[in-house]
């Protein structure tokens, strides 16, 4: 391993707040590095720079022959359920769970290409007229990284509200046209119809109700955020404007779309790492984390 990010779904497993996370278990899933050993039946050989794509899955499933991995029974992330990941000097994985990484991509920004993809594939999941007006509700990691796919679609304007002011800030550096606060919540105007695109990295009833609401009639709302048990939508909301409303699980082709936003630099990454740190100082920035004493935007690890 020659990198790897910090995702807030690492948080939430090694807090045990993952129930279907199976210890023990070694996390760590934004990676990338270069190969040390192959099997006699790999395609990859040894020396070569690669990132992970780090999701396992049945390959005899036709789901998965579709591209459709997650939509397939067998699907996890690793690091994430079972499969121990990238915090780690070495990590075993499949042959079809690398990619080449391009000349001239570091580590770090291929470590970054996975956060990236879910990124790319919240802006896709529905259709979208040209040149759409977008927001983003939530300017996490994730959230900074869709702020610049947007612009890579050729969006007509980009607005992000959040609650935290340097993830604002570093989202206008990054490319959006407006930050908004909604710490007193989201009635203020930005929030009135007028958005063919809403992105919800939050995903609580709060945050999907905004978004229905700043949906232009027959808009699209595209959810990323994991939601808790128990949160609610209004339908007939969405029925009277007639939305699209969609969920966005993981990723697949996207992470080739990724590759080639990152290493082109549409999508600039390392732009939104704050903390670096070697494998053995992890564990302390990990408890400041859940600890609420460390506040990185993006962390990264190199072993």
């Amino acid at each position: 391993m020659k990198a790897v990010g910090v995702c807030g779904s690492d948080l939430t497993s090694i807090s045990g707040a993952l129930p279907f996370t199976r210890f023990p278990i070694v996390p760590g899933h934004e990676a990338s590095g270069q190969v040390v050993e192959a099997g006699p039946k790999a395609s990859w050989k040894v020396g070569q720079r690669v990132i992970v794509h780090p999701i396992l899955v049945d390959r005899e499933d036709p789901r998965a022959q579709r591209g459709e991995v997650h939509h397939c029974p067998s699907t996890e992330v690793l690091g994430v359920v079972s499969r121990d990941g990238a915090y780690a000097d070495e990590v075993v994985v499949e042959d079809y769970m690398l990619r080449q990484m391009p000349d001239g991509m570091d580590f770090v920004s291929g470590a970054l290409v996975e956060p990236t993809a879910v990124a790319a594939r919240a802006l896709s999941r529905l259709p979208l007229p040209a040149r759409p007006n977008v927001l983003l509700l939530g300017s996490g990691s994730i959230g900074l990284l869709a702020v610049q796919v947007a612009r890579s679609i050729d969006a007509a304007r980009v607005v992000v509200a959040d609650v935290v002011p340097e993830r604002l800030n570093l989202a206008l550096a990054l490319g959006a046209d407006e930050a908004v606060n909604v710490e007193g919540g989201y009635a203020s105007p930005f929030m009135e119809e007028q958005f063919d695109l809403v992105v919800d990295g939050v995903g609580s009833s709060q945050t999907v109700k905004a978004a229905m609401e700043a949906c232009v009639r027959g808009g699209a709302v595209v959810v990323y955020g994991v939601p808790a048990a128990g949160t609610a939508a209004d339908i007939r909301a969405a029925f009277v404007k007639d939305l699209r409303i969609a969920m966005s699980r993981l990723y697949e082709a996207d992470i080739d779309t990724a590759i080639a936003l990152v290493a082109t630099n549409r999508v600039r990454v390392k732009e939104i790492v704050t903390h670096r740190v070697k494998l053995d100082q992890a564990p302390g920035l990990i408890e400041g984390m859940l600890n609420h004493t460390e506040h990185p935007i993006k962390a990264v690890i190199e072993p």
